[in-house]
């Protein structure tokens, strides 16, 4: 293989990682954010774990707020 063609496959290669790593991130991001807005919520609704049917009600409230986020649990 000659050096143009070493460089060529470089290139896509580098086009392709640049093409797609910004939806990956913003992907990352809203998933983040999803987290972090339904573990708060089944926190506050559920705030005493001490009692294993609020931790089951928790986890639960949490699966259902990331489903309504279009999130997998």
């Amino acid at each position: 293989m000659n050096t143009v063609s070493k460089l060529a496959i470089a290139a896509m290669a580098g086009l392709f990682v640049a093409t797609f790593a910004p939806q990956a991130s913003a992907q990352d991001a809203a998933r983040d954010a999803a987290i972090h807005k339904c573990i708060m919520q089944a926190q506050t609704q559920w705030p005493d774990i001490s009692n294993p049917g609020n931790q089951r009600n928790r986890t639960d409230a949490y699966r259902s707020c990331m489903q309504a986020e279009g999130q997998r649990p």
